[in-house]
């Protein structure tokens, strides 16, 4: 069969669950099956080697999930991210890989030692988004696919998507942008179109929106800047956007998924991580 019109499996991978999505190949895709996989055994760190395994399970168990182009959409609980100083000194891809790996090492120490590394370019003079998974992630990710006659063609972090359809809307704004995950909230601050910072904070359920406004502030003035853009875009496709304009000049924006394939609404919103929205 044609690599062109063979079928695209989009996988979303998190420590409490997998988000499996089927799509035929071909100029009009569709969905063929879809599912969502709990994660029996929740490593309490938020560990990725449970869900790893629950994925290849589920990809031995059942053709429909085997023989094709695979695309993975790794939870923030499994990536690391960090922001690397320009550098007029970095010339060829080995000086950026020592480069980017050396300032990990500043954060993390010897941990290091077995990740891996992809790096986001946004300009002349700004700071590198670098993002860091472990290797044994990506090698039993390729293995698990090799199982099942499929070719992993690309692995991305959870933020990737998020940014991607909020830089339309931030352009060159100054603004934050926040990705909800299970008790998670991946903070990052853009200013002038350019990454100034990146953080997670782990939260309740329930409280998180309420503690948004706070931890923002907090996150702020931790960097001893003047005063901080009040403009908030949220990637969340799962929680209902909570009415928090007005309260100190915040301006709430919900980045809404964009959802392909056919599906629709809030019907198919728990879908949205595997298909990339």
């Amino acid at each position: 069969m044609s690599r062109l019109w063979r079928d695209q499996l989009h996988i979303a991978l998190a420590p409490d669950r997998l988000v499996l999505v089927r799509v035929s190949g071909g100029l009009a895709p569709k969905v063929l099956a879809k599912t969502i996989v709990p994660v029996a055994a929740v490593s309490p760190e938020g560990g990725w080697k449970p869900a790893v395994e629950t994925l290849a399970k589920a990809l031995a168990a059942d053709r429909q999930w085997q023989d094709a182009q695979t695309s993975i959409v790794l939870s923030n609980y499994f990536v690391r991210y960090q922001l690397i100083a320009w550098s007029d000194e970095i010339e060829t891809d080995e000086e950026r890989e020592a480069y980017v790996r050396a300032s990990f090492s500043q954060v993390y120490g010897e941990g290091i030692a077995d990740w891996a590394y992809s790096v986001s370019e946004t300009g002349r003079g700004a700071s590198w988004l670098a993002a860091a998974i472990d290797r044994p992630l990506l090698a039993q990710l390729e293995e698990s696919m090799g199982n099942s006659r499929s070719k992993l063609v690309s692995v991305i972090p959870h933020l990737m998507p998020a940014f991607n359809a909020a830089r339309h809307e931030i352009k060159r704004h100054d603004a934050w942008l926040v990705q909800v995950e299970n008790k998670k909230l991946l903070l990052g601050l853009i200013l002038g179109g350019h990454w100034q910072t990146i953080g997670s904070r782990q939260v309740s359920d329930e409280a998180w929106q309420q503690e948004l406004p706070l931890l923002l502030d907090r996150e702020w003035r931790m960097k001893g800047m003047g005063n901080a853009p009040r403009a908030v875009y949220v990637s969340a496709p799962e929680a209902s956007p909570p009415a928090l304009d007005g309260e100190d000049n915040w301006a709430f924006y919900w980045l809404h998924p964009k959802l392909k394939y056919g599906f629709a609404g809030n019907a198919d919103v728990a879908y949205a991580m595997a298909v990339g929205a």
